[in-house]
């Protein structure tokens, strides 16, 4: 078995000041104004990853996807996580939220959400609508040293 040299070390801690706790409002308004996030699912082979534009309605997030591995996966498995990153104010911010994906079949969820009317990145047709609904949201903010 191959050594990981890095399994071991330890990260040093951040500098004093270099990272602040963001607080849920402010983790949800950057959430409201970020557009692609990333969410992971996990499938048999493990974490998988998978580019998403979003939105934000109340405290739920919506994304809709195309046929394909992504559903069957969080149909097996609802539990997900949805990062966005970005820059602000000269900042880095991260936000991760944590919850369970289900998949939107009323058309009246899916009317009150919008989420059928956000234009997808790809140009190809994803009728497939879910709400995340979170478990938890965290976030930080630091000053890029590059």
């Amino acid at each position: 078995m191959t050594e990981n040299p890095y399994l071991h070390s330890a990260t040093p801690p951040p500098s004093a000041g270099t990272t602040e706790v963001l607080n849920r409002a402010e983790c949800w308004r950057l959430l409201g104004i970020t557009r692609i996030a990333r969410l992971a699912v996990v499938d048999e082979d493990g974490p998988d990853i998978f580019p998403i534009n979003y939105l934000v309605t109340g405290d739920s997030l919506f994304f809709r996807s195309a046929p394909g591995k992504k559903i069957v996966d969080l149909t097996k498995r609802p539990g997900v996580a949805v990062e966005i990153d970005g820059t602000e104010g000269g900042k880095r911010f991260s936000v991760v939220l944590r919850g369970e994906a289900h998949r939107l079949s009323d058309d009246a969820d899916i009317r009150g959400s919008a989420i059928d009317s956000l234009p997808t990145l790809t140009g190809s047709e994803k009728w497939n609508y879910f709400e995340v609904v979170p478990r938890t949201v965290t976030g930080i903010r630091f000053r890029a040293s590059r």
